[in-house]
């Protein structure tokens, strides 16, 4: 990649498709499997909520009209994208060895100083996008997760104020159990699941065969007394892959274990995306093709209006520096929020 520090910032074409080409770092991330990015002409996203219907047809005479679809089966939602970004400073010392090595030669195959000022070069730059897009990504998502949990709002602190109720039904999010799966004695979870499965597709038709989970959680399972007993003759030496196995088995359900983090600023503090006493319950794409939503992403002018990630530098006077920086605009929407659900099991 060019190195080359011109009067007003890095090669941000080139930063660009740097950017575009990272991989995600920071744990397994999940929000795209799931809410997967749709490309948005316009900031404002609009977007149909299909509730999930499954009608019977209407009988007609030979020349007779058809019936018109129910109308109440659709509901139109509005948002505006929101803008995500990350910026770091590259100060006078970082900006001498990018300048320097971007204007002289390098010579391969050799180490000169030249090619070992190039490189570095070249490490700082890719390091700091790295760690930039890492932080859009991990508001990403924070914000897919949320969606998924039925609702955002903005973090505590954040210059901009926003809350999108995605509207899940009242009865499939933040459901308790009647027993803690904590009180591994006489808990069901079993029971529990597959209950909450029922919920759902007496609710809509629709019948959830996946669910998000924390490796805590799925210890829980794993240590109880009904689970267990139910196992004693088959599989008496419980692991967390066999009672993984038994809930799949017996739920017919398709467990993925989560328990990604993100830290503060100044990596003292670890936060979950989700919950590790949450869990999250929808169907796959095998039994809803069209998926519970997508993420609306919109071109940015620091990308010639294409969608996706972008990158920008400016140059500071006093002090001097340059600051480069990383962002996307996009945001999650849900279309079938009848089929979500959501518990709080310990």
């Amino acid at each position: 990649m060019s190195t080359k520090l011109d009067v007003y910032g890095l090669d941000q074409v080139t930063m660009t498709q740097v950017v575009r080409k990272l991989e995600k770092k920071g744990g397994k991330k999940i929000g795209l499997d799931f809410l997967p990015f749709y490309d948005s002409p316009t900031e404002e996203t609009m977007w149909d909520i299909i509730r999930a219907v499954n009608p019977l047809a209407s009988f007609r005479a030979v020349d007779g009209e058809a019936e018109l679809v129910g109308r109440q089966a659709f509901d139109r939602a509005y948002a505006d994208v929101v803008s995500l970004a990350r910026k770091e400073r590259f100060n006078t010392s970082d900006l001498r060895k990018i300048r320097e090595a971007g204007m002289l030669p390098v010579i391969d195959g050799t180490q000169s100083l030249v090619s070992q000022m190039a490189n570095e070069a070249k490490r700082k730059i890719r390091a700091a996008l790295e760690r930039c897009k890492n932080a859009v990504d991990n508001r990403l998502e924070w914000m897919q997760i949320n969606a998924l949990l039925g609702k955002i709002d903005s973090p505590s602190g954040s210059n901009v104020k926003f809350s999108v109720d995605y509207g899940v039904t009242g009865g499939q999010t933040g459901v308790v159990p009647s027993v803690l799966w904590s009180t591994v004695a006489s808990a069901t979870p079993l029971d529990d699941i597959q209950s909450w499965q029922t919920t759902v597709l007496d609710n809509c038709g629709i019948l959830p065969d996946t669910v998000i989970m924390s490796r805590k959680a799925l210890r829980y399972i794993m240590n109880n007394t009904a689970i267990r007993t139910m196992m004693q003759y088959t599989n008496p030496m419980m692991s967390l892959s066999k009672a993984k196995e038994v809930i799949q088995d017996n739920a017919d359900i398709n467990i993925i274990l989560y328990d990604t983090m993100y830290t503060d600023e100044v990596g003292t503090t670890t936060s979950r995306f989700l919950a590790e006493n949450k869990i999250i319950m929808f169907p796959s794409r095998a039994i809803l093709p069209e998926g519970v939503g997508d993420t609306a992403r919109v071109g940015h002018p620091l990308a010639n209006y294409t969608p996706g990630y972008y990158s920008w530098s400016e140059e500071k006077k006093d002090p001097y520096g340059v600051f480069a920086g990383v962002g996307l605009d996009a945001f999650p929407r849900l279309k079938h929020p009848e089929v979500l659900f959501n518990a709080i099991v310990f």
